[in-house]
């Protein structure tokens, strides 16, 4: 079967949702899942190459958005509001992905797709604003998951394995 490059996902579908609200112009989410390891390597395990095992799972989402006052989503003021606080993650497609309209975004904002997404529990951990000289202010925040990052196609769970 030839592959025509159907099933890539365009990154202007993925969208980061924040307290039930996509990010108001985002350019750029990112979304990183680390595992941190414990050394298992013996003798028995061949001498030349390590082992490990998996102790402990963490995850990091992070956006780069242009700045304004108001706007349909979350702004940097919406996200000011709740550094102190814990915030709903979701990281998904959104909803009307395969029929965006050209207008943008509607009104009331972006909306969810149910399935897959990867949703948990974090802290804004960073947020900060850039306003270079005659060009767009711009805002970034980073928000680090104080739970288990769970995902809605397997209704799995990215937790760590070990004991």
């Amino acid at each position: 079967m030839a592959y025509n490059g159907d099933h890539i996902i365009n990154g202007s579908d993925l969208m980061l949702f924040v307290d039930g609200k996509s990010v108001a112009y985002a350019t750029s989410h990112s979304l990183d899942i680390t595992n941190e390891t414990a050394d298992t390597s013996n003798k028995d395990t061949g001498g030349r190459w390590t082992s490990a095992k998996v102790t402990r799972t963490s995850w990091t989402v992070s956006t780069e958005n242009l700045y304004a006052l108001q706007g349909e989503g979350q702004t940097f003021n919406d996200l000011f509001e709740l550094l102190q606080k814990e915030v709903q993650i979701v990281f998904c497609l959104e909803s009307g992905y395969k029929n965006k309209p050209v207008t943008g975004v509607p009104s009331g904002g972006w909306t969810q797709i149910n399935s897959p997404k990867y949703s948990g529990e974090a802290i804004i951990t960073s947020l900060s604003v850039s306003a270079p000289d005659a060009d767009n202010a711009t805002f970034s925040a980073e928000f680090t998951g104080i739970g288990p990052l769970t995902t809605a196609s397997t209704a799995g769970t990215f937790a760590s394995t070990s004991k």
